[in-house]
């Protein structure tokens, strides 16, 4: 079974910052020497450090992942992102090829890092 194929055209928002993610290529390391190669995207807000993947939101510090820090909200096929921001609520919708769900919630459900 292959792992579920995001959407090509998403734009995420940090979901701490509340701005358009970049794509990028991160290396972390994931215990001992081993390290870990994907291609989230990234808020670009200086000293931020979430990401956003297939997995929801992290913050990604000195090359390991701090798992205290993932945010996720999702539906029967993955994580959703934040797609915009309407007056009070967050606009959240699937990231995988196919799925069109969404959802809303409180602006004031923004994590706190």
């Amino acid at each position: 079974m292959s792992a579920p194929k995001l959407k090509c055209d998403i734009k995420p928002l940090c979901d701490k910052h509340l701005v358009e993610m970049e794509a990028v290529r991160v290396k972390a390391k994931m215990g001992g020497s081993d390290e870990w190669t994907w291609d989230p995207f990234r808020c670009p807000v200086q000293g931020c450090t979430r990401s956003f993947d297939s997995g929801g939101y992290i913050t990604v510090s000195n090359g390991m992942i701090d798992p205290a820090s993932r945010n996720f909200i999702g539906c029967e096929e993955g994580a959703m992102f934040v797609e915009s921001v309407q007056e009070d609520r967050l606009i959240w919708r699937c990231c995988i090829d196919g799925c069109e769900r969404s959802r809303a919630t409180d602006r004031a459900f923004l994590p706190e890092l």
